[in-house]
């Protein structure tokens, strides 16, 4: 798909209709038809994970986060799914996301997509394109790297990029949100929570009902208001197992039906709650109805067998209730931990003293320790060896309301600890035989070194020795000081710091300016490989005291004052002294310097006239559209060049295919040059296919969005799609899924 819609917020297209399916956990659905979203190959959807990562990260441990992402979604059982990486470097290379034939996973750190302007409250986005049956024909998973920072070694205010494309991942494969706490699919996402890395058992039996490869369960039902007959659509109807653990989740539908799908053999307790706190209507997509009017109420305990459908019957609900658990505002799932007491503190309503706290798993002991009336504080002990996995909160009052927060705890084990690494350094190669010791190690883990993902009894990857140790041999890897990580099957980590090198020799690619002024302060982009931290460089055999290490394959230099001259050798030295040089000259002349460009957006046919500011236009200064943001290369001549002072430009636009391109200024005579990644964006109108396919588009809620922050939520007060033309001409627009927007 080459054009996208031109503003994201488009026509609502009326109310929702009801499922054409009955479904465990929540799908994604086109709310025209009730279709449920799928892949008609799940056993092989292939993605890309785009070259250039995330500027944030520069140990290509971006990489493996978003490998170990779609290993939590591979490793369901009795699923038919499995996400392929394509890793062909061709295929990496693509930016091209809104391509049909290419599946990328991709961080935008300058708008490229058009989904980010200004300062987009979106964290990240899955756009998905569909047909009218539901049958997913394109679906990619965008960052916003512009205006968030994200992270792999939970730094504070960043988000981690493991949890996020986990979930993000979930709509890539048709599901929408939950409303278990807990759940990997749970719509709102804190720089400090990186639980959604595990996916809950709501996630996991979505999975499995979507693309099943075994014979399950089904427990079906009818809801009514109490005292009537009416039906109650959009109840979440939780099961239990007999621990009191979650066992999954679903809606009823707008006939009041529902049926909890992918169910063991076992025996279950049901129960239904209103999907009112913190989880409502406006975080899921279209096609959905829900009524809160109702209490939360236990319909029943009975047994299931696989293949076969145990049967609730007709259940009426208790009414309304003024007492309620959870906001957005907390930092879901709350983790409790193996053989340890922890303080959580949970908000909502009507929490007054005199009610009670407890948990639905009843080994796990719950003391409240203050009733603030908007929030509960409590302790909550969990016996050693608890099994793993999520758990109610039920709150119950005085007057014996009760309202129950599905998922709201999530059991783990303490989190392991790297101590010692030996050796501490390795070629890059690969090769060496590592020992890392330490606490906590269990069944399941991964270790993370740089790039390489090292899965506990794999073939290649790492030895469970004993609690306190692990072996492994390095495999080739990424060049410089590494973090060594082991990450727990629920999530948690240890890590050691910079804890093993790999000392890897650094190569040059290409060097943008390859000119700049002797007064010092270009910015000069170096882009190749085994880029590190803590690596030196020169020119002309003088320390350049401003340097940036982007990510293994791309540095930044913002030279030093240097003498007019040249071309003079650009060294880069790693640690360890392997080194690469590239050329590099200065002149007397003052460098031309874009600002910023007005208006930044216009046709794709061009010829509309701009202003371009800045410092140092000349008569020689070139303007060029669409030039590639690291090397300069390419791109396509401004129309007509108009130059009013040293300050100023009017340029006419040039023609192009392109979204969003660079704008880049440069002296004809001297080769100086400077850009704007993302100066300007040709305003594509979307494509008309000639299938009859209809995505819809997400928006994000005005109240959530703002400057970026530590706290994210899905946004979007249900889809907002898009009316573009008659019903036998629709266009094509993207199916945008988990906007997460900072919270205001």
């Amino acid at each position: 798909m080459t054009g996208r819609p031109r503003h994201p917020v488009l026509l609502f297209l009326g109310a929702a209709v009801t499922a054409a399916t009955l479904s465990a956990h929540v799908r994604l659905l086109y709310p025209t038809t009730g279709a449920a979203l799928y892949w008609s190959n799940p056993s092989n959807v292939t993605l890309v994970l785009q070259s250039d990562g995330s500027d944030d990260v520069n140990d290509g441990s971006d990489a493996t986060a978003l490998r170990n992402a779609m290993a939590a979604w591979n490793g369901v059982t009795g699923a038919n799914l499995r996400l392929v990486e394509n890793a062909a470097s061709g295929q990496r290379a693509r930016r091209d996301w809104a391509s049909t034939d290419v599946h990328l996973v991709l961080f935008d750190e300058d708008n490229h997509s058009g989904y980010f302007p200004g300062s987009s409250g979106i964290v990240a986005l899955t756009p998905i394109t569909f047909y009218t049956n539901g049958r997913i024909i394109d679906a990619d998973v965008l960052f916003n790297g512009k205006n968030f920072g994200f992270t792999t070694r939970g730094q504070v205010g960043r988000f981690d990029i493991q949890d996020v494309a986990t979930h993000e991942l979930g709509h890539l494969v048709g599901l929408d949100h939950s409303g278990c706490a807990g759940a990997t699919m749970y719509p709102y996402v804190d720089s400090t929570v990186i639980l959604h890395r595990s996916l809950s058992l709501d996630d996991v039996r979505g999975v499995r009902h979507m693309y099943p490869s075994a014979t399950y369960g089904q427990i079906m039902g009818t809801l009514v208001h109490s005292g009537t007959t009416s039906v109650v659509a959009g109840a979440h109807v939780v099961a239990l197992d007999t621990n009191g653990r979650l066992a999954g989740a679903t809606l009823s539908n707008n006939a009041g039906n529902f049926a909890l799908q992918a169910l063991d053999t076992g025996r279950y307790t049901v129960y239904a709650d209103p999907l009112d706190f913190p989880v409502s209507v406006g975080n899921l997509g279209g096609g959905q109805t829900v009524d809160t009017a109702f209490g939360s109420t236990l319909l029943g305990t009975l047994d299931v067998v696989a293949g076969s459908t145990a049967t609730l019957g007709t259940a009426e609900l208790l009414p309304d209730v003024a007492v309620s658990l959870g906001r957005i505002a907390d930092d879901y799932p709350l983790r409790v931990i193996s053989g340890q007491t922890v303080t959580r503190l949970v908000r909502g309503a009507d929490l007054v003293a005199g009610s009670t706290l407890a948990c639905s798993d009843p080994s796990i002991t719950v003391t409240p320790t203050g009733w603030f009336g908007t929030s509960v504080q409590f302790q909550v002990t969990v016996p050693a060896g608890a099994a793993l996995g999520h758990a109610d909160l039920l709150v119950t009052t005085l007057a014996g309301e009760v309202d129950i927060l599905t998922g709201a705890l999530e059991v783990t084990p303490p989190d392991p600890q790297v101590s010692t690494v030996a050796p501490a350094d390795g070629e890059p190669t690969g090769g060496t035989f590592v020992t890392i010791t330490g606490a906590n190690f269990r069944p399941g883990l991964r270790v993370v070194i740089g790039d390489r993902i090292y899965l506990e009894g794999a073939v290649g990857g790492c030895t469970l020795v004993d609690a306190a140790t692990l072996t492994l041999t390095t495999g080739a890897t990424i060049g410089g000081e590494h973090d060594v990580v082991v990450i727990d099957a629920s999530g948690v980590e240890g890590r050691g710091v910079d804890s093993f090198t790999v000392l890897a020799a650094p190569a040059i690619a290409t060097i943008f300016p390859t000119v700049g002024s002797a007064a010092g302060g270009t910015e000069v982009i170096l882009t190749g490989t085994n880029f590190v931290t803590g690596a030196l460089v020169t020119i002309d055999g003088v320390a350049q005291p401003n340097v940036r290490v982007d990510s293994p394959t791309q540095m930044t230099i913002f030279t030093a004052p240097g003498v007019i001259g040249g071309p003079y050798v650009v060294e880069v030295i790693n640690p360890g002294g392997a080194s690469a040089s590239a050329a590099f000259a200065y002149v007397g002349k003052a460098d031309p310097v874009l600002t910023f460009v007005t208006p930044d957006r216009g046709s794709p046919a061009g010829g509309e006239t701009i202003t371009l500011m800045g410092t140092g236009f000349t008569a020689e200064t070139q303007v060029v559209f669409g030039a590639h943001p690291k090397t300069g290369v390419g791109g396509v001549p401004a129309a007509s060049i108009e130059r009013e002072s040293s300050t100023t430009m009017r340029v006419r636009t040039p023609a192009s295919t392109s979204t969003v391109a660079s704008v880049l200024v440069r002296d004809s005579e001297t080769g100086q040059a400077s850009m704007l990644s993302a100066g300007f964006q040709f305003e594509h109108e979307p494509e008309i296919p000639s299938l009859d396919k209809f995505g819809a588009c997400g928006a994000v809620d005005p109240n959530l969005a703002g400057p970026p922050s530590a706290r994210g939520a899905l946004a979007g007060a249900g889809w907002i799609l898009a009316a573009l033309a008659a019903a036998a001409l629709q266009r094509r627009a993207a199916l945008r899924r988990c906007a997460y927007a900072a919270a205001s």
